[in-house]
């Protein structure tokens, strides 16, 4: 019984990868919501089973970044890499867990790094988190496919640095300083942060994210009681600087 329920979800999961448009070589930035799996089986091992297949789909020349933020150090003021888990759910610890020296040194936003194209990625540390230099300008110079496993598209980080390229108004710059600790050192670091501005609710909003789904460029696919979602930085980034141009509260609007 467990085999046939196994073979179940690696047929579904297949499936589903198809639809979003997942190829042999490319780079993805997975946004997961563990429930999405834990519905079809209430078991951690189907977690290495996502991953296996998901491995397996984008070949060993592929690479995946998996967020495993942590919100606390812009009130702590501390981040352990080894300590600090992620604060964005189950199958985000999971990755980290499983590849505990993969994770990037930013005490904000960090990411789990798997395939060999990205190991030079792992001990950077950017100083402005969403800016021209970090490690989302890098997802979007490389095209990487942006993949919401059973999360909505407003979970996209990705739109953050979005919001910083084009100069949103409801946003600005804010220095953050603290400490790291990287296994036996402690060391002192400072971010430069785009966070809201306070008088304004600038939570970012699925409403209009969703009627730019075309299912070519901005794809969603069912998977169980979820949707799923995939689409790629350069196409992203194209389509939300002609959106916030003509509408500046585009990604906040209800």
């Amino acid at each position: 019984m467990l085999k046939k329920k196994n073979n179940y979800l690696e047929k579904k999961l297949s499936i589903l990868f198809d639809k979003l448009n997942i190829k042999k070589n490319e780079n993805l930035v997975l946004h997961s919501n563990s429930a999405g799996l834990l519905q079809f089986k209430n078991n951690k091992k189907i977690f290495n089973i996502f991953y296996n297949l998901l491995k397996k789909k984008i070949g060993k020349k592929g690479s995946i970044a998996i967020p495993t933020y942590n919100y606390d150090f812009t009130k702590t003021k501390y981040f352990d890499y080894l300590k600090s888990k992620s604060n964005v759910g189950m199958l985000s610890n999971f990755f980290l867990k499983k590849f505990p020296n993969r994770r990037t040194l930013n005490p904000i936003f960090s990411h789990t790094l798997i395939g060999k194209k990205l190991y030079p990625l792992i001990r950077k540390n950017d100083y402005d988190i969403l800016g021209e230099n970090s490690i989302f300008s890098f997802f979007e110079k490389k095209n990487f496919k942006i993949v919401c496993f059973c999360c909505q598209p407003s979970k996209i980080t990705f739109l953050h640095y979005l919001e910083k390229k084009n100069n949103v108004f409801y946003r600005y710059d804010k220095i953050f300083r603290g400490k790291i600790r990287f296994k036996k050192f402690l060391y002192k670091t400072k971010i430069k942060y785009y966070v809201g501005k306070k008088n304004i609710d600038y939570s970012l909003k699925d409403a209009n994210l969703i009627n730019m789904i075309d299912n070519k460029n901005f794809i969603e696919e069912n998977f169980g009681r979820f949707s799923c979602y995939s689409v790629n930085t350069k196409y992203l980034s194209k389509e939300l600087k002609k959106k916030l141009k003509k509408t500046p509260k585009f990604l906040i609007n209800d």
